[in-house]
């Protein structure tokens, strides 16, 4: 199996484009509520690190709390979904799109602000910019997250880290907003943790800063430690090749893609998606890849290391979005 390929056409391949769900008059709102004009019937294969995925019904850019909470009524009043983007890391749009309203946070929902060994960080802030600055500041402690590429809310969701340390280690507490618009703050013992998990958006709709509690070093040294760590990934990620990250959570006292492996789909490629001949538990679009050729290979994984070893992975990646 191992370097095999299944032959699709791209015809075969294309899917049809769904209806948005927005009326005229929604959308005129929209424009009128941001003051970053929203983008309609947007490509999400152009906002995915994975680079797939159909249009979005509105792909629109939040800078303010007050802008957040506007949407967050107008959606609740037409009844329209809202998802909070990120970075589009760790996500699969299916190829029909996504129905309702994308947000992603910028401005002053993505400032960071220091003092002393306490930083606080806006939910739309990337990660390597938390990192970096944190660093320039000789504060260390996040460089297990160093290399990923998500924002500071996505990795609270998520836990982002390695078996090391997860960044909960460090959260003191979480801001976030409900969908009738008022801001809540959770301190940490609030929040449950594991594993790629917590259960964060169980208390609000939005993510909106962080809190995390920081350890004084020298900057050389956290620098020298993050530029070993992103060398190590370079050697054994993909990170040059677009993909969505992990695809699956590693199952107890096992690695996912070690399984992939011994199961012999490392390299195997289904229409434009490929498992990363570099790490299993990656899959690459190797070139027009639709999001139907990620996901059915990805399930083909999901079978494989089922039928050899009896475990059944379990997804690390969001799928989302209409077939």
């Amino acid at each position: 199996m191992k370097g095999g390929r299944m032959d699709m056409t791209y015809a075969d391949r294309k899917t049809k484009t769904l209806k948005s769900i927005l009326t005229n008059e929604v959308k005129r709102e929209l424009s009128k509520i941001l003051l970053v004009q929203p983008l309609f019937d947007e490509p999400m294969s152009l906002h995915t690190t994975i680079r797939v995925g159909g249009p979005a019904d509105a792909l629109i850019t939040v800078l303010t709390l007050d802008e957040l909470r506007k949407i967050l009524s107008l959606a609740k009043e037409y009844k329209l979904p809202v998802f909070v983007l990120g970075s589009g890391s760790n996500i699969i749009v299916r190829d029909g799109g996504v129905r309702g309203v994308v947000v992603k946070l910028q401005g002053q929902l993505s400032t960071i602000t220091i003092n002393g060994t306490r930083v606080n960080s806006g939910a739309g802030a990337l990660l390597k910019q938390l990192v970096n600055m944190a660093a320039d500041n000789g504060l260390g402690g996040l460089e297990q997250v160093v290399g990923v590429p998500g924002t500071v809310g996505g990795a609270i969701v998520s836990n982002a880290g390695t078996a090391k340390e997860f960044i909960s280690e460090r959260v003191l507490s979480v801001s976030m907003v409900r969908e009738d618009g008022e801001v809540i703050e959770l301190s940490r013992d609030k929040i449950s943790f594991g594993y790629r998990y917590s259960n964060v958006l169980e208390f609000g709709k939005v993510i909106i800063s962080v809190s995390l509690e920081l350890e004084r070093a020298s900057p050389e040294h956290i620098k020298r430690n993050i530029e070993r760590l992103l060398e190590q990934r370079r050697m054994t990620q993909p990170i040059n090749i677009p993909s969505a990250g992990c695809i699956f959570k590693n199952p107890p006292n096992g690695c996912a893609g070690k399984l992939i492996e011994m199961a012999g789909l490392k390299g195997f490629k289904h229409g434009g998606a490929q498992v990363s001949p570099i790490h299993a538990n990656f899959v690459v679009n190797a070139g027009n890849a639709t999001a139907k050729d990620v996901i059915e290979l990805t399930e083909l994984m999901r079978k494989a290391v089922f039928e050899k070893f009896g475990i059944m992975l379990e997804y690390e990646v969001q799928i989302m979005g209409e077939d």
